[in-house]
């Protein structure tokens, strides 16, 4: 992470305090890219060195995006100096916090801001329909201190066109061997959705992306394929892929790949109906890690009858659903549930789910949802990712 020291400190006091507290918070932060200015960077710390600096302070923190980290320690009024600051910036809505110069860590960093420094590719943008799962770039940034970068489609398209076919091919052969069946798909169908996977590996790689998102409707078409393999693989590898543009769903599957060490499972709320003391819920999406589930079958895409969608089965057990959103993409539900034995139906996305949950669960989507799109990856994660979300400034709402 590259880290801007912003010190102020008072006219009348030593300019020496200013040095000595800059050189401990270079102590701390050994780990990272420090240096002093008032250059924008990933991440700013505002050390207040003493008091009197309240008023330096509001002539230039516009110049910086927020949040606002007021580093304090125990001499020269730096706390006082720190609280009145601190209290401005609520009275302005502005997102600030404080933290002692002796809790200040790279651990403290990482946790505080576990994706500053990463860029989020949009490989076209959102899909018209995500009007809840929309939000700017600032936001992201805000939020997360993680770029976005603007791809056009049309780019994928060029990239496909110049994939290697016959490696393509080979690539369609090896996951056709390990699907369990075909159904109204063959070698050349999958070949093709093989070769939208090396377009968005060379898109990754040209534009240093570490996640990406693509508005994968708008390739069916052009194309005549789908990116559900695609995004399947990439997923598997490591590489955080979501569907439709929807950028907080990466956000969240990065989220949880992080703090599971498994790729997530992008799914549609399809349908939620009571059972026993709470709730089942049915996810489905046409594309799934097929590292993630014990077997799957290779069928059309649901919505399309084109191109090639996974059903994948995920099987029984203990799982986590994850979504960030809210205001400012400062919220979370995060809800553990059990995955029973599933039908499947050919009326919904190829990777079908039911989670039983208990009863605030529904509540939760009936209610107060964060967007439809939810995450679920496998095993009791709850505790982990509430801790890892609280750290990040983001409130766990469920």
């Amino acid at each position: 992470m590259k880290i801007n020291i912003i010190p102020l400190v008072s006219e009348t006091a030593n300019e020496k305090l200013s040095g000595e507290f800059t050189n401990k918070i270079r102590e701390n932060l050994k780990g990272n890219e420090l240096f002093v200015s008032s250059k924008e960077s990933d991440i700013n710390l505002f050390a207040i060195v003493t008091g009197g600096t309240e008023s330096k302070f509001r002539e230039i923190f516009q110049r910086f995006s927020p949040p606002y980290i007021l580093i304090f320690n125990e001499y020269n009024n730096s706390l006082p100096a720190a609280i009145e600051i601190l209290s401005f910036l609520r009275k302005n809505g502005k997102d600030a916090e404080l933290i002692d110069l002796k809790d200040l860590s790279d651990e403290f960093l990482r946790k505080r801001f576990p994706l500053a420094g990463k860029t989020i590719g949009t490989i076209g943008e959102p899909s018209d329909w995500l009007i809840a799962s929309t939000y700017s770039d600032e936001t992201f940034e805000k939020t997360f201190k993680i770029k976005v970068k603007h791809i056009d489609i049309k780019e994928s398209f060029e990239a496909f066109e110049k994939a290697d076919a016959a490696e393509a091919e080979n690539l369609a052969k090896d996951f056709a061997k390990n699907a369990g069946k075909l159904i109204g798909r063959d070698i050349e169908d999958i070949a093709r959705a093989f070769k939208f996977y090396i377009a968005l590996k060379e898109i990754i790689k040209r534009h240093s992306l570490d996640i990406i998102s693509v508005r994968c409707f708008d390739i069916i078409k052009p194309l005549n394929t789908t990116g559900c393999i695609a995004l399947s693989k990439l997923n598997s590898e490591g590489i955080t892929a979501s569907c439709e543009g929807d950028l907080p769903a990466a956000i969240s599957m990065e989220v949880a790949k992080i703090v599971s060490g498994k790729p997530g499972f992008m799914a549609n709320v399809s349908y939620l109906s009571d059972h026993e003391s709470g709730v089942k819920v049915n996810f489905a999406h046409c594309t799934v890690p097929v590292s993630l589930v014990s077997a799957y079958a290779l069928r059309t895409h649901f919505e399309t009858g084109k191109g090639v969608g996974i059903e994948g089965k995920i099987g029984e057990g203990d799982v986590t659903v994850l979504r960030i959103g809210g205001k400012e993409l400062k919220e979370a539900s995060v809800a553990t549930g059990y995955a029973v034995k599933t039908e499947f139906s050919n009326n919904r996305c190829r990777t079908q789910l039911d989670v039983e949950f208990d009863k605030k669960v529904k509540e939760y989507f009936l209610k107060n949802p964060l967007g439809n799109h939810h995450i679920i990856i496998k095993g009791d994660y709850k505790k982990e990712l509430s801790e890892f979300l609280t750290n990040a400034g983001i409130k766990v709402i469920i």
